[in-house]
């Protein structure tokens, strides 16, 4: 399995002649089917004078490129009336919020994840209250231009397993207060302080509850470290402000120093939806 940012950027190589041949610049996705139809290589700003490998004639996907038997597999898209059509629907995925078949909304879709044996969609990843969670194919309703909708059972089953989650977490608190509840306590025994040391102590915790929630939120699994990485360079479509309050202006290049002020998920997320398309 292969995330689409992990195939954008990738050399074609051609296996009868040994060359480059190109560079993965887009994917073409198939709304119907909801697979990868078409990779665009070496794209101009017209889609429709660019080049695309359809991905039955891709032989291989790898790391480092992927193989074509031949450079005459490459087809022009003003000649390929199915490509054309698939492009003027403009299925991104990438970006489009989450609905429910019931029209709840519970996050945006932050990656495709494709099967590179078939070309067909596996699963998607999409951020829904601060977690990333993955969605498999057969819950997908709809590969929609602004909507991923999918099927309301599956997105039950994912909340219950979260709030069980939670829940355990809450039941072990209380099971650990209750502990405590039957033990006796003198309390005039207890030497509580006076009360302007109380309250610099309630400010002490305060301040440590707001760092850790803080350091959860910015403890990025592995997926979204490789995601910031790949903002480097890149440009997004609005300004937006990062953790740090400074503005990331419209158009300008995100550099190394930028991505480390993307610090909370909610910032990855807007930066991830408002990526200039190369």
């Amino acid at each position: 399995m292969k995330p689409t940012r992990e195939i954008i950027g990738l050399r074609v190589i051609s296996i009868s002649d040994g060359t480059q041949v190109g560079v993965v610049k887009d994917l073409v996705l198939n709304q119907q089917s909801k697979s990868l139809d078409f990779m665009i290589i070496d794209q101009p700003s017209d889609y429709f004078g660019a080049k695309v490998i359809p991905y039955a004639d891709i032989l291989g996907l790898g790391e480092f490129a992927i193989t074509i038997p031949y450079p005459d597999v490459i087809q022009d898209v003003a000649q390929n009336a199915e490509v054309q059509n698939l492009l003027k629907q403009d299925i991104r995925v990438i970006g489009t919020q989450v609905l429910t078949k019931k029209g709840q909304l519970i996050g945006a879709v932050t990656e495709i994840i494709i099967d590179e044996e078939t070309g067909h969609i596996a699963s998607c990843l999409f951020e829904s209250e601060g977690q990333l969670q993955e969605i498999a194919v057969e819950k997908i309703i709809t590969l929609g231009k602004e909507l991923l909708i999918i099927e309301g059972i599956g997105e039950a089953a994912a909340s219950n397993q979260e709030i069980k989650m939670i829940s355990n977490e809450e039941d072990n608190q209380t099971q650990t207060i209750d502990d405590f509840q039957d033990i006796p306590v003198e309390v005039n025994s207890l030497d509580f302080g006076s009360v302007e040391e109380v309250d610099t102590l309630e400010e002490e915790v305060d301040t440590i509850e707001e760092h850790d929630a803080f350091e959860q939120e910015a403890d990025f699994n592995l997926f979204e470290q490789r995601q910031l990485q790949y903002f480097i360079g890149k440009k997004v479509d609005k300004d937006i402000i990062l953790d740090n309050a400074d503005l990331l202006r419209a158009g300008e290049c995100i550099t190394s120093e930028m991505v480390t002020h993307i610090t909370t998920r909610s910032t990855l997320m807007e930066v991830t939806s408002h990526l200039q398309k190369s």
